[in-house]
């Protein structure tokens, strides 16, 4: 009776916090972030504007309950649920908060918003088993990180060796470094720099303390510097404390102080901006919730029924790509005025711009699948910071760069042979 007390106590305080998530970011964004200049840019693309229609707003507030009542029936001490709450904050609720401002948002992105929420939720309930799979243990693990890294990193000294600025480890020079080895890329650089920063030496450095292993500590702190020496990419920082941050946390209590501090944040930014201080809102809330959402539109006006089928990622030898620039710098030109700007896409546009409706399907069902495998593994909470980052690539990147070049893949196959807790269970 106590137990069964104590999970309605954990719906109604998640689902109040949640509620509150809901309605301050509406505020949030009706207040000020859609009165900023790319929202004004787009609406003069398309001469529209983004308004207030109260009927949306009953329908998207219908919507929210019964996504919140969905959500809340679902395990919360498992890797699943903390996967679909994050795209549930970070993409559900933008798109039902977005959708508010009337015809600007197409009611089909809604649907597929509606659809990804839907596919991983239902992906949750399927299981397969990894028991019979072999797996190192910490110490292997540990070893094997400090050789891959240790000759993986050889190329980078090589071409980007006299080009290191120490001045970058205090942010100094940084875009002056950036310029200067810009020329230096190559496919393996392409392909290798995220699975190491974001994945292999972020583990590398955990296993290491975890083991009390002073040298390996060591390694795996001069390892990092100096990746982020070659290219001084602020990321790395910001990768390794997403994963400290989140190290020791349950999946529940991680989504809860989430919400937490995003809640207190979002108050604190409404206040600044009342004031006339709105970076806040504009590096945080507008960048990670609304931005997605607004190059959803732009991806969806643009390439409706002018697919590209993938001819410029996994399918460009079969078709050709019929544009002189990146899609990314080609969006930026058309709606924002601006060829170098990087108008990147995530899962939903990715879809859509290669294959319609049935682009969108594709990558929900690869994402659904890919979040059910590592949740077969049964993996502990204290690592679920690195899954976070490759969550937050799915958000912001195409789908099969993501699997490719920002290490889902391989991420995948340490997660099946370094972390699959399945056997102990």
């Amino acid at each position: 009776m106590q137990a069964k007390e104590k999970i309605l106590n954990l719906k109604s305080t998640l689902g109040t916090v949640v509620s509150f998530y809901f309605f301050l970011l509406m505020g949030l964004y009706h207040f000020k972030i859609k009165y900023y200049p790319y929202w004004s840019f787009i609406a003069f693309n398309k001469e529209s504007s983004f308004d207030f229609s109260f009927v949306r707003f009953l329908f998207s507030l219908s919507i929210f309950a019964i996504d919140l009542y969905i959500l809340l029936a679902l395990n919360k001490n498992k890797f699943f649920f903390t996967v679909i709450a994050i795209f549930f904050l970070l993409l559900t609720v933008p798109s039902l908060i977005a959708f508010t401002s009337g015809e600007m948002y197409p009611v089909n992105l809604l649907g597929y918003h509606q659809a990804l929420f839907i596919g991983l939720t239902l992906f949750s309930k399927i299981k397969i088993d990894f028991t019979k799979f072999p797996v190192l243990n910490k110490k292997q693990a540990l070893y094997m990180f400090f050789v891959l890294i240790s000759i993986g990193i050889m190329p980078y000294l090589v071409v980007y060796g006299p080009y290191l600025n120490l001045k970058n480890l205090i942010l100094l020079d940084v875009y002056e470094t950036r310029r200067a080895i810009s020329a230096l890329s190559n496919p393996y650089f392409g392909y290798t720099y995220s699975l190491f920063t974001k994945i292999v030496i972020p583990l590398f450095l955990i296993f290491s303390l975890e083991l009390k292993n002073r040298i390996m500590t060591g390694f795996a702190v001069v390892y990092l510097l100096l990746f982020y020496l070659f290219g001084a990419h602020k990321t790395v920082y910001a990768g390794l404390i997403v994963i400290f941050l989140f190290y020791g946390l349950g999946y529940y209590s991680a989504i809860r102080k989430i919400l937490k501090w995003s809640n207190v944040l979002i108050i604190i930014a409404m206040f600044l901006a009342i004031v006339g201080f709105d970076l806040l809102w504009i590096y945080s809330f507008r960048r990670v919730h609304f931005i997605p959402t607004l190059l959803d539109i732009c991806y969806l006006d643009f390439f409706n029924d002018n697919y590209l089928y993938w001819s410029n990622s996994v399918l460009k030898s079969l078709f050709d790509y019929p544009y002189d620039v990146t899609h990314a710098h080609l969006i930026g030109e058309a709606y924002f005025n601006s060829p170098s700007m990087d108008a990147n896409n995530g899962l939903i546009s990715d879809g859509f711009m290669n294959w319609g409706t049935w682009g969108v399907v594709i990558n929900i069902l690869i994402v659904a699948f890919y979040f059910m495998i590592l949740n077969s593994l049964r993996i502990p909470a204290k690592y679920f910071g690195i899954y976070v980052l490759i969550i937050f690539s799915f958000i912001s990147s195409s789908t099969s760069t993501v699997m490719l070049t920002h290490g889902a893949l391989a991420l995948l196959l340490i997660s099946i042979f370094v972390l699959n807790k399945s056997k102990s269970t």
